[in-house]
């Protein structure tokens, strides 16, 4: 079953991404953040979603599927890692500031760059729910109805588990519940198959309606957003899948040029307050990152850094 929408929600949680990193520093744009926060949930709910699929077709012993996580995720990370680490460590030097990024905070937590904490907090969600994973082959309803309380626990002690965590952690409470989420579309999903054309016109009604009242809150937007993903029966065009097959690249590398052009402009006067700067910081940082990748996937032995 293929579901083209998820190349449309690639590109989409990319350029999201980029907009909500390069937008910090000036208070004029920031306002959009509010409306884009739907990125990262929808990752997570998709990686949650398509390994949820894949296990109730294929019988995959639960060490070769940790194991082939692992592989897939890793390598790229640890590379991401090394990178920022050492631009850091460059920006310290010559700025005098003091490095923040610890080292096993950075090797199991992406403290290196802010945005790496998606990878293995994703590996992690994949080792925690591989048991109820596997039980959706058996018992689809059970499973369904354990993640479904599951994910209101999670969104009810949300905040409670995010103030029993250090600060650099804020993201674990905000985050645990939108991999059973992902894992609870793929069961309804298989139950529905091809019937899931039928929801796309009423979901996207849904959406024009919250976006309309001001409804915004990230749980409702982005679960809606990956439904709409999901109910999306038109292939993407050309041009739309080849800049989704770099979105993983470019959400790992993009916050380096973002970064590298915020801390150059001031020393050539330019104002980051100002939009027609903070909007040329994204695009170019977006096609830089994005020309990167490109670069990068050509050769076999650097593919796997951004694919």
């Amino acid at each position: 079953m293929r579901f083209h929408g998820f190349d449309a929600l690639r590109v989409a949680g990319m350029l999201a991404v980029i907009y909500i990193h390069a937008s910090d520093t000036n208070d004029v744009v920031e306002w959009g953040m509010r409306y884009l926060g739907f990125a990262v949930p929808c990752f997570l709910m998709m990686s949650a979603f398509l390994a949820q699929q894949t296990i109730l077709r294929k019988n995959i012993a639960p060490i070769d599927w940790i194991t082939r996580k692992f592989k897939r995720l890793a390598p790229s990370y640890f590379a991401w890692t090394a990178i920022y680490l050492a631009v850091r460590f460059a920006k310290s030097m010559a700025t005098g500031e003091q490095l923040e990024s610890g080292i096993l905070g950075s090797i199991f937590w992406g403290d290196a760059s802010h945005q790496l904490y998606f990878v293995p907090f994703l590996f992690y969600s994949f080792v925690l729910w591989t048991g109820l994973m596997r039980l959706a082959r058996r018992r689809p309803v059970t499973t369904a109805g354990l993640l479904a309380v599951s994910t209101v626990i999670f969104v009810w002690q949300a905040s409670a588990i995010e103030a029993s965590l250090p600060a650099n952690r804020w993201f674990i409470g905000k985050n645990m519940a939108w991999f059973p989420i992902g894992m609870l579309f793929a069961i309804v999903v298989e139950q529905l198959r091809e019937k899931r054309e039928w929801f796309f016109w009423p979901i996207l009604a849904l959406l024009v309606v919250m976006l309309l009242s001001d409804f915004l809150n990230v749980y409702a937007i982005s679960t809606v957003v990956f439904a709409l993903a999901i109910a999306a029966q038109r292939p993407a065009p050309d041009w739309l899948k080849h800049l989704s097959i770099y979105s993983f690249g470019v959400y790992l590398s993009h916050v380096l040029f973002i970064e590298g052009m915020q801390f150059i402009a001031p020393r050539l006067g330019l104002n980051l307050q100002s939009i027609s700067v903070t909007l040329g910081i994204m695009v170019i940082a977006g096609l830089f990152s994005y020309a990167t990748c490109m670069l990068l996937g050509q050769s076999k032995w650097s593919r796997w850094s951004v694919t």
